[in-house]
């Protein structure tokens, strides 16, 4: 969970100590107010039907664990194939502080949206027609991507 979310805990700590009440308030009622998306699924994909759905997911502790050295933040195996699972139905998109090019080198999915920098940079997938605004930019490297 973020940091700016509240601590789950159950009635005792890791240390055995009892846990405030007040601790346990603060998560449901934070819970309450931001409900977990896989709880609501059918509900969501109720709302969502007719609608053209995207999907934009976090690098860094959503696709990978938050560890100590930020090099070390790689996706496993299974995370990958979820992704590029989902890839296949809704535009999905990876947005991160890191640079685009050093997401894109760790995820390695062609068929992602990447946005580095915190959205300054973005590249997506190739696609055979353009139907993008006359002021969109459209680039490929030397080999098309």
């Amino acid at each position: 969970m973020k940091s700016s979310s509240p601590r789950h805990t159950s009635t005792r700590d890791y240390n055995y100590e009892i846990v405030s009440v007040d601790t346990d308030v603060a998560y449901r009622t934070w819970m309450a107010k931001y409900p977990s998306a896989l709880s609501s699924f059918e509900q969501i994909t109720n709302f969502a039907k007719g609608k053209r759905i995207a999907l934009f997911l976090d690098f860094d502790g959503t696709l990978s664990p938050i560890v100590d050295n930020p090099d070390f933040a790689f996706m496993s195996t299974n995370m990958r194939a979820t992704a590029a699972k989902v890839a296949k139905y809704f535009p999905t998109a990876i947005i991160s502080g890191r640079s685009r090019d050093k997401v894109y080198n760790f995820v390695g999915l062609a068929d992602l949206y990447y946005a580095g920098s915190h959205g300054m940079d973005i590249m997506g997938p190739i696609r055979e027609s353009f139907d993008d605004p006359p002021n969109c930019i459209i680039s490929t490297n030397k080999q098309g991507k």
